[in-house]
């Protein structure tokens, strides 16, 4: 086996560290349109049973 240690390259570990955090940033947008979306949905599904009750009321 070689024990050989492998030195890292600083600069490319900043870039790579940028890359990451830009990774993140784009996935906890993503997460918020999700979430934005889910609550979107909850409301209209709200609006839809509140409307059925309404409908079975006049009749």
């Amino acid at each position: 086996m070689n024990n050989r240690q492998i030195m890292s390259d600083p600069e490319l570990d900043k870039r790579l560290i940028g890359n990451l955090r830009q990774a993140r940033l784009a996935f906890e947008e993503v997460d918020l349109q999700l979430e934005e979306l889910v609550a979107k949905c909850d409301e209209l599904i709200r609006q839809q049973k509140l409307q059925r009750i309404k409908q079975k009321q006049k009749n």
